[in-house]
């Protein structure tokens, strides 16, 4: 490590890091307001607004992790998970006649309240005892059946259905999209560029395609200068089924929070401390709370950052700070959002597909490390089954039940979830002497 946590680097290698921190934020974070405007049908004004929101919050819980959080170098960008709910409820809410503002509403009351989950727990110190009931097989199965629900959307998007208002497969923008994805695999299997691959694939995308003409212009904006507003789908509306899937993801993330500093520790050279999990927990839950009332995606620790640590050797806080600082400053600048929001949404998906991919990956994970024995494979596959099964019934057959019930029964994610917790805690739970000697031998 060329410089821990603690130390500060000379001004030219201060400034250098400070914009790979700048760079690796924005291209790990400016396709989901493309991907969630273009799915709620936003106008370009409202996406650049979406994307000023989203730099602005980004920069400052990130800054408050670092400065008195858990402390460590790591950006709070949308996580995966959330804007994947953000996604698959758009489609339930649609196909069951509710405008997609309205499930944007509900959704910032959801993000608020698993904010105050993350903070109460980690207030009281519960973090580390609630991660017993997301097993392996049951944080499996969710990462599993998100990845399956969110796979129509992703190709719908790279084969240009929905670009510019088409309804059709556009076979250009479908060649392009795969080329992308190649040049993202390439970039990746370079060590040295590998960290900005998904920028790489954004970057030589948005050419291309400004190239064959296909780009919009960037819509010029009257202020220089805004501060970000609140509420930005409108005032919170109350909906059980997203306050309950808000819920779920927020238990999820309790367990990404542990093995994001968990590696994160690896990464610099450290272990972390009951003191910062639990700090850190807390704050994740004010960055939940500070996504739900400006209505962002909810941000997470993301992992990322112990890659570019592990790959430039700088651990030092001081250049993470004043990247922050800009991240702030570039969504007070409305001109720099709209630019932004300006990249073509074939590109985003197309770039992002390998990341997608990931979500697939940690599920099969999970998976493998599993004894296969009659249990697992059946309250896994029950739950899989259960999923999958219920995504493929059109949403209309559930209209004529009560609002939550159909709202449950039309969503194979938390079905799927809820039937695994069951199945593992309450109808195949295990011995408690056979939980130990799996957590021993493990």
């Amino acid at each position: 490590m060329f410089y821990k946590l603690q130390d500060k680097p000379p001004m030219g290698i201060t400034t250098l890091s400070v914009l790979q921190w700048m760079i690796v934020t924005v291209s790990s974070s400016v396709a989901v307001p493309l991907m969630i405007g273009d799915m709620y049908g936003l106008q370009a004004d409202e996406i650049g607004k979406l994307m000023q929101q989203t730099m602005f919050y980004i920069g400052l819980a990130s800054l408050l992790q670092v400065w008195i959080g858990h402390r460590y170098p790591m950006i709070e960008g949308p996580a995966g998970l959330w804007w994947g709910i953000f996604i698959i409820l758009a489609q339930l809410g649609t196909s069951m006649g509710l405008p997609p503002q309205e499930i944007g509403q509900s959704f910032q009351v959801g993000m608020i309240l698993a904010g105050l989950l993350f903070f109460i727990f980690g207030l009281l110190g519960w973090i580390g005892k609630l991660q017993k009931w997301f097993t392996p097989l049951v944080s499996g199965t969710y990462m599993i059946l998100l990845a399956v629900s969110l796979c129509s959307n992703i190709l719908t998007g790279m084969l240009g259905i929905g670009f510019q208002h088409s309804k059709e497969v556009q076979p250009g923008v479908a060649i392009v999209s795969i080329g992308i994805v190649a040049l993202v695999v390439f970039i990746m299997r370079t060590k040295r560029f590998s960290s900005f691959a998904v920028l790489f694939g954004m970057v030589g995308g948005w050419i291309v395609y400004a190239l064959l003409g296909w780009t919009e212009p960037v819509r010029p904006t009257e202020q220089l200068f805004s501060w970000p507003s609140i509420f930005f789908w409108g005032p919170p509306r109350w909906d059980w089924g997203v306050v309950l899937t808000s819920m779920l993801t927020g238990f999820v993330l309790l367990t990404n929070l542990m093995t994001s500093l968990s590696v994160m520790g690896k990464a610099t050279d450290t272990v972390p401390t009951e003191k910062q999990y639990n700090r850190g927990g807390i704050f994740t839950g004010v960055s939940h709370f500070l996504s739900g009332l400006s209505g962002v995606v909810g941000m997470i620790p993301l992992s990322l950052a112990a890659a570019v640590i592990q790959t430039t050797k700088m651990a030092s806080r001081l250049p993470f700070v004043i990247a922050m600082l800009g991240m702030m400053l570039i969504g007070l600048i409305p001109t720099v959002a709209h630019f932004l929001a300006a990249l073509p949404t074939p590109v985003a998906y197309a770039a992002m597909f390998i990341s997608y991919t990931q979500l697939l990956g940690f599920g099969l994970k999970d998976y493998v490390n599993l004894k296969m024995d009659e249990r697992t494979i059946i309250v896994g596959g029950s739950s899989l089954l259960v999923g999958i099964g219920v995504m493929f019934v059109p949403a209309v057959a559930w209209k004529q039940l009560p609002a939550l019930v159909s709202f449950l029964f039309g969503n194979g994610l938390l079905l799927g979830v809820i039937v695994c917790l069951v199945l593992e805690h309450i109808v195949f739970r295990k011995k408690e002497d056979s939980v130990e000697k799996d957590g021993q031998a493990a």
